[in-house]
C-alpha cells in the first residue's frame, strides 16, 4: 500500500476484525524515539545557552567600552576588535558548556548512586557522545562566529566619552 496512512478508526476496525480470527494487527507508531527527543532537547538547550551567552557578551562589551575606545584610538583595526569579541564569546561558551556537562554528570552520578533506576550508575554506560561534542565544541564555535560577525561596526558614539 506504500506510504498510505490509516486513521485511528480504520486501525481499530482492522484490529477488531483480526481479533475474531486470533490474529494481530500492527501499526506504525508516530511517537518520536528517545534519541530524537534527546536531539531536540540538546538543540533547545543550545539555543537557550546561546541566548544567555549573547546577553553576557553584550554586558561584557558595554563594561569594556572604555577599553574598546582606547583600542580604536591607538589604531586597532576592526578585525582586532571583532576577534576580541569572538574569543570572549567562544571562551565563555566553552566554559559554560564544560561546567554544565560536568555539573550535570556529577549530579546524575550522585542521584544514581542512591537510586537503582535503570540499573543505577551502569545506566551511564551509553554516553551520547555526539550530543556532548555538539554542546562542548559546536556551541562555543557558533558563539565565536556569531560574535565575530555581529561585532563588525562600532556605534558612532564610541569615539566620544559618555556624559555621566
Amino acid at each position: 500500500m506504500g506510504n498510505q496512512s490509516f486513521t485511528a478508526a480504520q486501525i481499530s476496525s482492522a484490529q477488531l476484525t483480526a481479533s475474531t480470527a486470533q490474529l494481530q494487527v500492527e501499526s506504525r507508531n508516530d511517537i518520536p524515539s528517545g534519541s530524537t527527543i534527546i536531539n531536540y532537547a540538546t538543540l533547545f538547550g543550545i539555543l537557550i545557552a546561546l541566548g544567555v551567552l549573547a546577553m553576557s557578551v553584550g554586558l561584557v562589551r558595554s563594561e569594556t567600552s572604555g577599553e574598546r575606545r582606547t583600542l580604536a584610538a591607538t589604531g586597532a583595526s576592526s578585525y582586532t576588535r571583532r576577534t576580541l569579541t569572538a574569543v570572549t564569546a567562544g571562551a565563555l561558551g566553552f566554559l559554560g558548556a564544560l561546567l554544565g556537562v560536568v555539573g550535570g554528570y556529577v549530579a546524575m552520578i550522585g542521584w544514581l548512586r542512591s537510586n537503582s533506576l535503570n540499573g543505577g550508575i551502569s545506566a551511564l554506560a551509553s554516553v551520547p557522545i555526539g550530543d556532548l561534542m555538539l554542546i562542548l565544541f559546536g556551541m562555543p564555535a557558533i558563539a565565536a562566529v556569531v560574535g565575530w560577525l555581529l561585532a563588525s561596526r562600532e556605534p558612532a558614539v564610541l569615539g566620544r566619552q559618555p556624559i555621566e
